[in-house]
């Protein structure tokens, strides 16, 4: 029998028992049904825990290797736009294809992570370029998958014209 990875808690929260990592189930263009800069998503945080969103007040924005660690290119769900995102099932479809991360350059740039290629890089943060984040909480135990680089974007055309 197959050790089940990721666990439904039936909150709007999604355990990861590899990492043990709580994830919103829905990312935030499923939540607010549009994309969002990172300002807004900063809010969109704030209310969360304001609220206590699924009994908790520490949702946030995950590293580089925690949005990575939900990679697995054997998983996909269809993003809003149809094409597959490599996550686990257990996470609503429909969402955006990548994640902003609390990883920021000053307030110009904060890196965001594609689930459609694996990669990321660094995107304008302010109010031209917007996408979608899924947030997280918890400690990461990295011990079981050994994370220790994110991937780069390549200088490649991909489906949708993007580096997603």
């Amino acid at each position: 029998m197959t050790e089940q990875r990721f666990i439904d808690n039936g909150d709007g929260t999604v355990t990861d028992t590899w990492t043990k990592l709580m994830w919103l189930q829905e990312d935030s263009f499923l939540m607010t049904k549009k994309f969002i800069v990172y300002l807004h998503a900063q809010k969109l945080r704030d209310k969360l825990n304001s609220e206590s969103f699924a009994g908790h007040t520490d949702w946030r924005f995950p590293t580089k290797r925690e949005a990575h660690s939900l990679f697995d290119k054997q998983k996909s769900v269809k993003d809003k736009y149809g094409y597959n995102i490599h996550i686990d099932p257990a996470f609503t479809p429909g969402c955006g294809y990548d994640t902003w991360t609390s990883h920021t350059r000053g307030t110009m740039t904060a890196y965001c992570y594609s689930f459609n290629s694996g990669r990321g890089g660094h995107k304008e943060s302010g109010d031209t370029l917007n996408t979608s984040v899924r947030f997280v909480r918890g400690e990461f135990d990295n011990s079981r998958l050994n994370i220790t680089a994110v991937p780069q974007i390549k200088d490649i055309i991909t489906q949708g014209g993007g580096w997603r």
